[in-house]
């Protein structure tokens, strides 16, 4: 499997209307799935119905694109996790990088399984707090 699939699209909309269309469920419905829920909160419960495929998994990162200073909104990012039934689970990023006043890069990146991350020892946020898979033990 590949371990990363990504995409960057330059879009003529402004960060906090892409941002509406990341985080508000009728906008996701629109473009991600047909049913969605997700706690906008790290460690929240992501739900996605695609027709009878449900995939469901967690929250792990929520960073709305805000003005800094009175000044344009900076970059926004939603990262979450997601998994069909028993498979593993992949982690899903959403990145707004802003351009202009009323364009924004969004970059849009599936990266490989969570069992296979959790092999190499890497420490991941969301349900529990810790580590996902095996539990590793001391010495």
């Amino acid at each position: 499997m590949t371990d990363l699939i990504e995409r960057e699209l330059d879009l003529p909309a402004s960060p906090a209307d892409l941002w509406r269309a990341m985080t508000d469920p009728a906008w996701l419905s629109v473009w991600l799935a047909d049913e969605v829920e997700l706690e906008l909160r790290p460690g929240g419960d992501a739900r996605f119905l695609l027709g009878e495929e449900l995939r469901t998994g967690w929250v792990e990162e929520v960073s709305a694109p805000e003005a800094v200073d009175g000044g344009p909104p900076g970059s926004g990012r939603l990262a979450f996790w997601w998994a069909r039934g028993d498979e593993p689970a992949s982690r899903v990023e959403l990145v707004l990088t802003p351009i202009s006043d009323f364009h924004t890069r969004l970059r849009v990146a599936e990266t490989r399984p969570l069992e296979v991350l959790d092999l190499v020892g890497i420490p991941l946020p969301g349900h529990g707090g810790g580590r996902y898979g095996p539990a590793l033990v001391a010495a």
